[in-house]
């Protein structure tokens, strides 16, 4: 299992037991189910992940924290104005939402943000030092949109007199609450989301 065919069946292997995890607990996703979908030997799934909790692990640094990574990274975020960062992430999130429905089967009738959130919870309970990755993550996407501010206060985009961290944590909240009340519903709604953003923007935004 060397080379690319082996990193091709490590890559499925953590694609499979993915959609395990989107649609079941953890302690109910036995690895003998992904073995026998896959129709793999359990040498060949240990060669790759020898532990349960090690493919978790992998799944999770793939489906989640790779993808909060580079959601909202921008190489020309210097030159964005406010209205333009909110469009691109939303625009980001539309597409990180889009792959998840790759692995939520339409037929299954499942809440993919549900599904999403359920499996956040359950790396905070089984994935060693997550939350403080994850709090990372999120303390870089702040001071990212806080940089934002700055500059479309500066500009004249927006008032100055807005409180530049009250409009950075009421922005982030927006999303998370949006998140929530949507993912008791149907999924989030992200031109709902764009809406609420522009929102709040015309609110602050220079006459």
């Amino acid at each position: 299992m060397k080379g690319t065919k082996g990193s091709e069946t490590k890559a499925l292997i953590r694609e499979t037991a993915f959609k395990q995890f989107l649609t079941k607990d953890y302690s109910m996703v036995p690895l003998k189910d992904i073995e026998k979908s896959l129709n793999l030997s359990r040498g060949c799934t240990s060669y790759h992940y020898p532990t349960k909790q090690e493919l978790f692990i992998d799944v999770i640094n793939v489906y989640i924290l790779d993808v909060q990574r580079v959601k909202h990274a921008s190489d020309n975020l210097s030159g964005l104005s406010l209205f333009e960062y909110f469009n691109q992430y939303v625009d980001n999130i539309a597409k990180a939402m889009d792959r998840l429905s790759q692995f939520v089967m339409p037929e299954a009738n499942i809440n993919g943000m549900r599904a999403y959130m359920s499996l956040i919870l359950q790396a905070e309970k089984y994935y060693p030092g997550f939350h403080q990755m994850l709090s990372e993550i999120e303390k870089n996407e702040m001071a990212q949109l806080r940089q934002v501010v700055v500059k479309a206060q500066k500009d004249g985009e927006i008032r100055s007199s807005c409180n530049t961290d009250l409009l950075v944590q009421q922005i982030r909240l927006i999303f998370l609450g949006k998140s929530y009340q949507d993912a008791l519903r149907n999924g989030l709604d992200v031109n709902s989301l764009r809406e609420q953003l522009y929102f709040i923007y015309f609110l602050i935004k220079n006459k």
